[in-house]
């Protein structure tokens, strides 16, 4: 019984051989380029956090990132502002909520600098702390904006943006 068992056992893995072959994609993808970023803001963080999330949207939608002769579409992102304001207080009336909001305008453009698609970009959320732990949420409030703004410009990108 043994024998059969590990007879129909080879037999099976010999027939389940891995054949290579090729698939060209149905369509290139699309080749986008970031030819302006514009951030002025004393927060290095946020500005490298904001500088990953346009290109990990970009990547995202399927396309690829490169300055070349083979770029169709052109990206500029500027960030208008940022803000932080006290919307809640302690019992002590000390700020301890806060809403963070990033305006930032997002183009894209063809190889003649014609604008394709704009759109201006507003995200806002809140956090809770005071003192050093302020600063801790002030940096989650960063990332969770930044995500936001991720999915929007990838929705964008993939055409369910408006």
């Amino acid at each position: 019984m043994k024998k059969v068992l590990i007879l129909v056992l080879a037999l099976i893995a010999v027939s389940c051989s891995v054949s290579s072959y090729s698939v060209k994609p149905s369509n290139p993808k699309t080749v986008y380029c970031v030819k302006e970023f514009n951030y002025d803001s004393p927060e290095p963080v946020l500005k490298d956090l904001l500088y990953q999330a346009l290109t990990d949207a970009v990547l995202s939608s399927g396309a690829v990132i490169e300055c070349s002769d083979k770029t169709q579409y052109f990206v500029y992102f500027s960030v208008t502002g940022i803000g932080f304001y006290p919307v809640g207080y302690s019992a002590t009336l000390r700020a301890n909520v806060y809403v963070a909001q990033i305006n930032s305008f997002f183009s894209l453009r063809d190889k003649e600098g014609k604008e394709i698609y704009s759109h201006s970009i507003t995200e806002k959320t809140q956090y809770v702390g005071t003192g050093m732990r302020a600063d801790f949420e002030k940096r989650y409030a960063f990332v969770e904006l930044v995500d936001l703004i991720k999915v929007r410009i990838y929705s964008i990108l993939t055409g369910y943006g408006s």
